[in-house]
């Protein structure tokens, strides 16, 4: 089902966008570089050029502008629809191939870690000392291993597994392996390309999830 189609905004809702997006990359910025506590609302609104007071109008404060930013870097767009029910992710879930399913599902891992960068860092370290921010860790990471789980449970009805590998078991090491602390170590620190990375999840995927006589099915 593709996804629905929204009218073009108007001038001023354009305008607010426009807004909305530099003082999210401004908090990017800063986030990254300063790290989240030390990152105030008035560096912010002075990062993105607007007032401190329009900052405070449109998000209200620093969580909800880095719950806003992690949602909208997942997704890759400004809308509410959640990953689940998009078309990128519906069409790994229709794909009849196990092996073309895992190589799909480390696209879009690698696409979304290229969006996040060091976020997941940035919200990792807010929650040592923020219980609000520990909560939207938790949540954050309960709702990539539900999605992680939908994968496992079509590659167990495909018979696709390995023998005696649960499907729980299956959504933990897909939850392990296809994570965005991984992919922020290897293309961050070790200087991996999205390429090799992707190249590398697909086959620890294929090799940690897939029976051994799991082939890719010919194309017609």
């Amino acid at each position: 089902m593709k996804e629905p189609v929204k009218p073009a905004p108007g001038r001023r809702a354009r305008k607010a966008l426009a807004t909305r997006h530099r003082v999210l990359d401004a908090a990017d910025t800063l986030f990254a570089r300063d790290g989240y506590a030390a990152t105030t609302i008035a560096a912010i609104a002075e990062e993105a050029d607007v007032a401190v007071q329009t900052v405070y109008a449109v998000f209200g404060n620093k969580r909800a502008i880095l719950s806003e930013l992690l949602a909208i870097r997942v997704v890759g767009a400004d809308d509410a629809i959640p990953l689940q029910s998009r078309e990128q992710w519906q069409a790994i879930e229709r794909e009849p191939d196990p092996r073309q399913q895992l190589a799909l599902l480390a696209a879009l891992a690698t696409q979304i870690g290229n969006r996040i960068g060091g976020l997941y860092q940035v919200l990792a370290g807010a929650a040592g000392s923020d219980p609000e921010m520990a909560e939207l860790h938790r949540k954050q990471q309960q709702a990539r291993y539900k999605d992680q789980q939908r994968l496992a449970r079509s590659l167990a009805r495909k018979g696709a597994l390995k023998e005696g590998l649960p499907e729980a078991t299956a959504t933990d090491i897909m939850w392990a392996i296809a994570n965005p602390n991984t992919h922020h170590a290897l293309i961050s620190e070790r200087r991996w390309t999205p390429g090799q990375y992707e190249q590398w999840l697909a086959d620890m995927l294929t090799c940690a999830l897939l029976a051994s006589g799991t082939m890719s099915q010919p194309r017609s």
